[in-house]
C-alpha cells in the first residue's frame, strides 16, 4: 500500500513538473549547420568539417538543436533550407542560425553557394548548378516573426573569375536576420576564424544579435586572412496595438425651457451647387502591365524581351537573339529556381509576364 502511494506520488510529481516547463518554456532554438567538403571536381575543403564541429558544439552549449548536414548537392541543399525555413515559420519567436562552410563563386554581381555536385565547366554553369545567396537568405526572411543570424564561411571556388568575394551579402534584404558572409582569402587546415569568432562570441546571442554581430566584427576584423560582411538584423515587428477602449457616454443634458424668441428672419437662398474639379495630379501614371504568351505563341520580339530581362536580372550573359538555346534555358531554369517554380527551363504565359513586369 506504502509502496503503491509512493509511485502515484512520484508520478504527480513528474506530471506537475512537465507542466511547469511546458508553461515557462523558452521560444525554441533551431540551428542547421553545413559542411560542404568533399566536391566532386574541385579540391576538397579539409576546413569544413572540423569548423562545423566547433559551431555545433558551441550552439549546443546554448541550448539549440543542430541538425548537421553534410557534402549536399544540388536536391539535398534545396531540401536542406526548405526544412528550416518551414520550422522557423511554423515556430513563432524562434531563435534560428544556419552555417554554411564550403565553396562560393560571384558571378555577374551576384553569390552562389556550390552543392559538392557542381561542375562548372563554364562560367555560366553555376546558373544552374549553384545556390543565390539572397534566395537562400530570402527563404529564411519570410518567416517575419522568429529571428536569428546567418553564417556564410566561404572559399572562392578554384579559378573563379574576379578577385573575391565581395557580394556574399550585398544583395540580401534585410530582415530579422542578422548575415555575416566571411570570404577565406588563405584556406585554412583546422577550424575557420569564423568558426573560432562564433565559439567565442555565442554567449552574446542571449541580450541580443546586434551585440552578437559587433563582436564578431570586432574579433574578425583582427584577422587578417579573412574578408567579412555584415547585414545587421532589423527588429521583429511587433504585435499591434489593442484599439483604444470607447470614450465614456457624456451625460445627456437636462432640456432647457423654451424662451421666447423673435421669429427668425427668412434664410437667403443658397446658391446651387457646383460641379467639383479634380486638382490635377502631378504623379504620372503607372506603365501598363505588359502581357506574355506561351512562348510557341511569343513573337521574335517577345523573345528578345525575355532574354534582356534574364540579362538584367543576371542569369543570361549570352547574345540578344531571340534563339531560346541552351544558355537561355539554363537562364530560365535559373529564374525558376527563384520564384519557386519547377525548373523546367520553358516559360509558361505566367512567369513570362511575371519575368517582363518584374524589371522597369
Amino acid at each position: 500500500m506504502m509502496r503503491a502511494l509512493l509511485i502515484g506520488i512520484l508520478i504527480g510529481a513528474a506530471i506537475a513538473g512537465g507542466g511547469m516547463q511546458a508553461t515557462g518554456a523558452e521560444p525554441p532554438r533551431i540551428a542547421l549547420v553545413i559542411a560542404n567538403g568533399q566536391y566532386a571536381s574541385m579540391p576538397q575543403l579539409a576546413m569544413c568539417r572540423p569548423s562545423a564541429a566547433v559551431v555545433r558544439d558551441a550552439l549546443q552549449s546554448k541550448g539549440f538543436e543542430v541538425i548537421e548536414r553534410n557534402d549536399l548537392g544540388r536536391g539535398e541543399f534545396d531540401s536542406a533550407i526548405g526544412s528550416l525555413a518551414r520550422r522557423a515559420a511554423a515556430s513563432p519567436s524562434a531563435l534560428v542560425v544556419l552555417y554554411y562552410c564550403g565553396y562560393a563563386l560571384e558571378f555577374n554581381g551576384r553569390s552562389f553557394l556550390l552543392p559538392v555536385s557542381a561542375s562548372l565547366a563554364r562560367d555560366y554553369d553555376v546558373l544552374t548548378q549553384g545556390i543565390i545567396s539572397k534566395s537562400l537568405l530570402d527563404s529564411l526572411a519570410r518567416a517575419k516573426e522568429s529571428g536569428g543570424f546567418v553564417l556564410l564561411d566561404v572559399s572562392r571556388a578554384p579559378n573563379a573569375p574576379g578577385a573575391g568575394l565581395a557580394r556574399l551579402v550585398d544583395h540580401a534584404t534585410p530582415s530579422t536576420y542578422a548575415v555575416i558572409g566571411v570570404s577565406n582569402d588563405v584556406t585554412p587546415g583546422g577550424p575557420t576564424a569564423a568558426s573560432w569568432a562564433l565559439r567565442d562570441q555565442v554567449a552574446e546571442i542571449e541580450p541580443n544579435l546586434e551585440k552578437f554581430a559587433k563582436g564578431m566584427r570586432g574579433q574578425l576584423s583582427k584577422n587578417v586572412s579573412v574578408t567579412a560582411q555584415f547585414l545587421p538584423a532589423v527588429a521583429r515587428p511587433s504585435p499591434p496595438p489593442p484599439p483604444p477602449s470607447p470614450p465614456p457616454a457624456a451625460a445627456s443634458a437636462a432640456p432647457a425651457t423654451p424662451a421666447a424668441e423673435a421669429p427668425a428672419a427668412p434664410a437667403a437662398p443658397s446658391p446651387p451647387p457646383q460641379p467639383a474639379v479634380a486638382a490635377p495630379s502631378s504623379a504620372p501614371p503607372p506603365p501598363p502591365r505588359q502581357v506574355m504568351a506561351d512562348e510557341e505563341q511569343m513573337s521574335e520580339q517577345d523573345r528578345r524581351l525575355v532574354q534582356v530581362k534574364l540579362a538584367t536580372l543576371g542569369y543570361y550573359v549570352g547574345r540578344i537573339d531571340a534563339n531560346f538555346g541552351p544558355e537561355t534555358r539554363a537562364a530560365i531554369r535559373r529564374y525558376q529556381f527563384e520564384i519557386k517554380a519547377e525548373m523546367t527551363g520553358r516559360l509558361t504565359a505566367e512567369q513570362a509576364t511575371k519575368l517582363v513586369n518584374s524589371v522597369r
